[in-house]
């Protein structure tokens, strides 16, 4: 066995086993906030879009991360391709759809931080449709074309599909692009708040509560870290060879699956956190002005001191 052979098997044995991690992660990350997950969307009593995108991101996520692990795992093991064009293809689908739904939430998060300015929903709406028709046509174009996967090394047999075109690294210009606008809308939110925090400081009034904070912290974050990735994944998938944009697109596959969720867990976490601390909070001063903050930062009404604090809906 040549040494460029060695090396590929032993790379195509570590994509096995980082997928096998990865699926790992996913289920322990489910299984330690299902508490959460039980409390603040199952006992809901009346469902919301935003739910069902929760459900499709974690359970479909779920499912995904399984199947992969599955499937490579068989691979090495048994030293099989059978039906690995079929399954990678379905796993590009699957990994779209699970990509939609966290980027249906994460809109729906923005539109509310902009208390649903209709243009700002149909941007929003209009990019994400855009997005998702220009990556499922790039899949779909794929699986028409005959372009096979080279070899690495001899006697190396990868699991791959039967077609991958040098031009599949598209599908991540639009999946870029969405995620730059979420981060620019976040962001501008962001400098408001900045300036607003800075203001009630020189008058010695009390921050606003973590429910704002976590709303942009969140809204940030999330959106740059799936650029990061999608930035990577769109340099691998044009100058590296097939078997490391693999590694790239695991990594793709399942930050949606953890920051989908959060998106809904982190949020509804803080909003109910104990009544206690509410009512220590409020004996500091200044509760007024961070409840009006609280509502320019959030697009909701602010509630008065006296008002019992309702339930969100998802």
């Amino acid at each position: 066995m040549s040494h460029s052979t060695a090396k590929w098997l032993f790379a195509d044995r570590a994509l096995a086993l980082m997928t096998l991690s990865t699926a790992t992660c996913v289920v322990y990350d489910h299984i330690t906030t299902l508490d959460l997950e039980v409390e603040l969307v199952w006992k809901r009593p009346k469902w919301s879009l935003v739910q069902v995108l929760f459900l499709i991101n974690r359970y479909v996520g779920d499912a995904l991360q399984i199947f992969s692990a599955f499937v490579l795992v068989r691979h090495i093991v048994m030293d099989t391709i059978v039906s690995c064009n079929f399954i990678n293809v379905l796993m590009g689908f699957l990994a779209t759809i699970v990509m939609c739904a966290m980027q249906g939430i994460m809109s729906y998060r923005v539109s509310s931080m902009y208390n649903h300015n209709h243009t700002i929903v149909v941007v929003l709406v209009a990019a994400l449709v855009l997005e998702v028709s220009l990556v499922i046509l790039v899949q779909i174009l794929t699986i028409g074309v005959h372009s096979p996967v080279p070899e690495p090394a001899p006697g190396v047999r990868l699991c791959a599909q039967d077609s991958f075109p040098s031009w599949m690294y598209t599908l991540w210009i639009p999946i870029i692009a969405f995620e730059l606008l979420v981060l620019v809308l976040s962001l501008s939110l962001a400098v408001k708040y900045y300036q607003s925090v800075r203001l009630m400081r020189r008058i010695n009034a009390k921050p606003p509560d973590s429910l704002p904070y976590i709303l942009l912290r969140d809204s940030i974050t999330f959106p740059f870290i799936c650029l990061v990735i999608c930035i990577l994944n769109l340099i691998s998938w044009i100058r590296l060879p097939y078997l490391v944009t693999q590694f790239t697109f695991a990594f793709a596959a399942f930050a949606p699956i953890i920051l989908g969720s959060r998106l809904i867990l982190n949020l509804r976490e803080a909003y109910y956190q104990p009544f206690i601390e509410e009512l220590d909070s409020r004996k500091t001063g200044g509760e007024e002005v961070s409840l009006q903050l609280h509502g320019r930062i959030t697009g909701t009404t602010p509630r008065s001191s006296a008002a019992p604090r309702t339930r969100p809906s998802v």
